[in-house]
């Protein structure tokens, strides 16, 4: 949902804002437990992407 969200925001194609997303800090934060970035949902994961 974050990446559709992302994807919907700056108007670029899921794919690209996928691809992106998976070489981000973000995308590393989200499969780390100890962050637990996942808890918040998809639209704190978004905003955690814009950040970086």
């Amino acid at each position: 949902m974050a990446i559709e969200q992302i994807s919907k925001e700056t108007n670029k194609p899921a794919e690209e804002v996928l691809l992106n997303f998976m070489e981000s800090n973000a995308a590393k934060m989200l499969y780390d437990d100890s962050t637990k970035l996942w808890w918040d949902g998809a639209s704190a994961v978004a905003e955690e992407f814009k950040k970086c």
